[in-house]
């Protein structure tokens, strides 16, 4: 059973309820988008005794979300990833305290991707170090969702996380499933193993 762009960004949003600050339809940099969230992970190391802290640091996940109803062409792509870029921007400063930054781009379509789209998405990519990696770093996961035919699609970076949303258990560059019988009834997405 194929979910529909509103079922599958429902899912989503009850999966990222669990680790992430989530907020439905806010806009960012000027782009509406249909999910947002964040996560901001503290790590602290410590000597002898939690109250004698060394050091800490932060990890910042972001999340952005854009659904389309309608077929995608490689034009959509290119305007996505310059909006992430672009973004990456304006929602990070480089700190001491914050180690990594990534930005997950997500744009889900209920009708599919063109060849020229997918090869685009898999070619992006975008690394950027702060005072030589002292403030950190930021790179940026790029994923195409194909509702219709349950295909997963990502750039290098992207390939960390494309099985939390392949539609069966498959890893790699993309991820493609017909489900089986026994497996319709069940959730669309996969556990995300955190």
């Amino acid at each position: 059973m194929k979910p529909t762009l509103e079922e599958y960004l429902e899912e989503l949003e009850k999966r990222y309820q669990g680790h992430y600050n989530v907020e439905r339809s806010k806009a960012i940099a000027g782009k509406e988008l249909d999910i947002y969230a964040i996560s901001i992970i503290e790590h602290f190391r410590h000597a002898f005794t939690k109250s004698i802290q060394i050091d800490h640091y932060q990890e910042k996940e972001i999340i952005l979300v854009k659904g389309f109803k309608e077929f995608i062409q490689a034009k959509e792509i290119i305007e996505f990833s310059q909006y992430l870029v672009t973004t990456s921007k304006e929602l990070i400063t480089p700190s001491f305290e914050i180690m990594s930054h990534v930005i997950n781009g997500i744009i889900i379509s209920s009708q599919g991707f063109s060849e020229d789209a997918i090869s685009n998405a898999q070619k992006f990519k975008y690394g950027r170090t702060f005072c030589l990696g002292i403030k950190g770093w930021c790179d940026i996961r790029l994923l195409l969702i194909d509702i219709k035919n349950h295909h997963v699609y990502c750039n290098a970076k992207g390939k960390e996380i494309i099985e939390i949303y392949a539609f069966d258990n498959r890893k790699g560059g993309d991820a493609k499933s017909t489900p089986s019988e026994k497996n319709k009834k069940s959730s669309f997405l996969q556990s995300p193993g955190y």
